[in-house]
């Protein structure tokens, strides 16, 4: 049987519409609440089974929106939460190339071995989202789930469901709001769509 998880990142923020990397309690913007409301009218006639979320508050607000017409209990779990960014948090995207250009080069062209400086390396960051994955799935054996979490959680799962490395990453985006659909059971997982933003239309994104 299998299982189909809906892959939502959660919505704007400030740090994302001002190309900042952060791992901190930030809430959604205004951009951000409009682009979960859309997406929450998009999928409240689903028979979503169950709601799991990143612990963040951007993320865990995004799960609220969205559970809005379904009423269930929200599970938080640590596996989805977004990369912890050491020496980067807070930094913007022009601050980072200046300070770490080669760490830059690898996250620009192939994250697979980058480890961020005092933070998370992506195979860390692999690791624990793919376990997460695997707990969702066994858990909702031919169920509809949702689960709201981080773009660079999103992009390691897509990779891993297409059974390629982490060099795919800086091939395709995440976008705030997106939704990314896996349909997954015991013997594969498969890609249905990725970062669909067509509920988002005539909304700034980001």
């Amino acid at each position: 049987m299998s299982t189909t998880v809906l892959l939502v990142r959660h919505g704007q923020t400030e740090s994302n519409a001002s190309d900042r990397m952060s791992r901190r309690d930030e809430a959604l913007n205004e951009v951000g609440y409009t682009q979960i409301r859309r997406l929450s009218s998009r999928l409240a006639g689903l028979p979503i089974a169950s709601i799991y979320t990143s612990p963040l508050k951007r993320a865990y607000d995004t799960a609220t929106i969205l559970n809005e017409p379904h009423q269930l209990e929200l599970k938080v779990m640590e596996g989805l939460a977004e990369s912890h960014l050491g020496d980067w948090e807070g930094l913007s995207s022009a601050e980072i190339k200046q300070r770490w250009p080669e760490e830059w080069r690898q996250l620009a062209t192939d994250p697979s071995d980058l480890v961020m400086p005092n933070g998370e390396s992506v195979r860390q960051l692999t690791e624990r989202a793919i376990q997460a994955f695997r707990d969702v799935v066994q858990s909702n054996q031919g169920k509809l789930v949702t689960v709201v979490t981080h773009a660079p959680v999103i992009g390691v799962l897509v990779a891993h469901v297409l059974g390629v490395s982490n060099s795919i990453l800086p091939r395709f985006q995440i976008d705030s709001g997106s939704l990314t659909v896996i349909e997954a059971d015991e013997a594969r997982s498969q890609l249905v769509t990725l970062n669909d933003t067509c509920h988002l239309a005539k909304i700034v994104r980001g």
